[in-house]
């Protein structure tokens, strides 16, 4: 019995820091896709694509350093082969949030529509998957229903803050 509530103890800590990193890749396109919105009237979509992906690439692998050296601090040893393994797959799906956005700026690199329009998707449907996130992170929690509509509303009144700060440092 209490080797099941181990397992279910980590899968729970891994499922937690999976949305943690996708929270992370998820506010940094984010963050570029507003500052690509606000220092250019008329923004070059092929452009505004190679910053997003670059940008995401560096943080999935920021956030696999963060995560390598976190466990090596926790543990006291280099990961074993599951480990290692579930921590490369639970980093690299942190950059499927990314891709929405990408699309959406792809669409327009194509000529579908202008960049500025690109943009302006990519940072909707951005905002929609962190909605999304929240939405996963709470639906299990065993908490009653007003505190869980309370947290996402905690969470909506956050994330419009970094939102704001974000157009404020490129405004």
């Amino acid at each position: 019995m209490t080797e099941a509530r181990d397992d279910d103890a980590q899968t729970r800590i891994r499922r937690a820091a999976s949305l943690k990193e996708r929270i992370y890749v998820a506010f940094t396109a984010l963050a570029v896709i507003i500052a690509l919105r606000a220092h250019d009237a008329h923004p070059d979509a092929g452009l505004a694509l190679a910053t997003l992906a670059i940008t995401v690439a560096a943080t999935v692998c920021a956030v696999y350093v963060a995560d390598l050296l976190s466990h090596m601090v926790v543990h006291s040893r280099v990961p074993e082969r599951a480990e290692h393994r579930h921590m490369v797959t639970g980093t690299l799906g942190a950059a499927t949030v990314a891709l929405p956005p990408l699309v959406c700026i792809g669409l327009a690199a194509l000529g579908l529509y202008d960049g500025s329009t690109g943009l302006l998707a990519a940072m909707l449907i951005t905002t929609a998957t962190l909605v999304a996130i929240g939405l996963l992170a709470v639906r299990r929690l065993a908490v009653p229903r007003m505190q869980r509509i309370m947290i996402l509303a905690g969470e909506a009144v956050l994330a419009v803050g970094v939102i704001a700060l974000e157009l404020l440092s490129h405004g």
